[in-house]
């Protein structure tokens, strides 16, 4: 009896770590809305950006994934707490982010954003690592589903403000920038009063031994293809719903407030509703049909989206992307701790993040070509296309006994 109620409780350390996430989640959501929505906003609207700069500034986070491996060999090598690392990355973050608002040209605000963005990410395989050590199997999903719709909440807020703000006046947007740097400033501060320790240099160190894993581990291997199809889908089509209702050119042409709500607004408001139903799902159902029923949600949202110019479909169309990002985020970033041991769990992420980093990287790039291209239409079919062979792989995996109750589960 002893036995299990210890079993069912929070550590200390899962205390504190719950505490202090849920603290700084709303800064974390300030700063998801600006690289979601402001970004690209500001770069079309102030700085008359052409494409290729609109792709790179839908492309930076993802980029900085990409060299995720690289950044956490070099910070093994530190010897510095998980905590300690990320609030560094965060502080260069904010410190960027405030310099870009003060920016003349379009040149300078995109070296200083992209790399805000680019540093911004690098604390993915770190936060991982805290989660798997400081919380058990039965409860990851359930925290961190709250603390995502803590995130959801701080980023609606911000992204309605942000985008009245812009309405009202296009100048303004530096106080947007302002506002996403020192949200930055902020969580560097919280995030340090999150227990950590270094990470395991062994497991850590080599970002080539790491990428090792994908063909070591031929489950783990199977399912990042899997993942890259449903990513090269997604990501490809994500920058062009604000380029598809804002710019003229495809007859819809929104206003900032209405192009911040269908973007981020509204998804925000259905993945707050749907994360903790996912988050109880995700740590009680079996993962690869759980996984299925959220790449469905992604793919009923594009072919409704991109195939209309209703705003009542186009509504319909963000509220389904909405639903899928309250589960799409929680198995992103939770997904490894389903098959890695725990102290490889950085070592799995990192190689996730890495090829989310490749896709995300290179996706938005064939996106806009696309839809030059072709079509907004056509592109939608060819991302639901992806998605679809995504999840007959993720099907042929639905068996294996690493997913049962018997299996390998951290």
């Amino acid at each position: 009896m002893g036995s299990e109620t210890e079993q069912h409780s929070i550590s200390e350390a899962g205390k504190q770590t719950y505490f202090y996430d849920r603290i700084r989640a709303p800064f974390h959501g300030i700063v998801e809305a600006g690289w979601i929505t402001f970004g690209l906003l500001i770069a079309i609207r102030v700085f008359e950006a052409p494409d290729e700069w609109k792709a790179a500034i839908s492309s930076a986070g993802f980029f900085g994934l990409l060299i995720n491996g690289f950044t956490l060999a070099l910070a093994s090598k530190t010897g510095k707490k998980t905590t300690n690392l990320i609030s560094f990355y965060q502080l260069l973050t904010g410190i960027c982010l405030i310099a870009s608002a003060f920016s003349a040209t379009l040149a300078i605000f995109l070296v200083l954003f992209l790399f805000a963005h680019i540093i911004f990410a690098q604390q993915a395989p770190l936060m991982i690592q805290i989660y798997a050590t400081n919380y058990s199997p039965k409860e990851r999903g359930t925290k961190l589903s709250t603390v995502f719709i803590i995130v959801a909440i701080g980023g609606i807020i911000f992204s309605v403000g942000g985008g009245e703000l812009l309405d009202r006046n296009l100048d303004l947007y530096q106080e947007v920038l302002i506002v996403m740097g020192v949200a930055c400033l902020l969580n560097a501060y919280l995030v340090r009063k999150i227990p950590s320790k270094p990470l395991v240099k062994a497991e850590t160190s080599s970002p080539f031994r790491n990428l090792s894993l994908m063909w070591k581990d031929r489950l783990f291997g199977m399912m990042l293809t899997a993942w890259m199809l449903l990513g090269f889908g997604n990501l490809m089509i994500m920058p062009l719903r604000v380029e598809y209702v804002a710019n003229p050119i495809y007859g819809i042409n929104l206003s900032n407030t209405e192009v911040a709500f269908l973007t981020f607004t509204l998804p925000s408001v259905l993945r707050i509703l749907s994360t903790k139903i996912w988050g109880i799902l995700f740590d009680r159902m079996h993962f690869i049909i759980w996984r299925m029923c959220v790449n469905a949600c992604f793919i009923i949202s594009v072919l409704i989206y991109f195939n209309t110019q209703s705003m009542l479909w186009l509504i319909v169309g963000a509220a389904f992307d909405g639903i899928g990002k309250g589960g799409g985020m929680l198995g992103w970033n939770l997904w490894v701790t389903k098959i890695a041991p725990p102290d490889k769990v950085s070592a799995y992420m990192s190689v996730h993040t890495g090829l989310t980093g490749l896709r995300g990287t290179l996706a938005p790039f064939i996106g806009y070509t696309l839809i030059m291209e072709a079509s907004p239409q056509t592109t939608s079919f060819i991302s639901t296309g992806l998605m679809i062979i995504s999840i007959a792989i993720f099907a042929f995996l639905i068996r294996s006994s690493r997913f049962s109750e018997g299996g390998l589960k951290y």
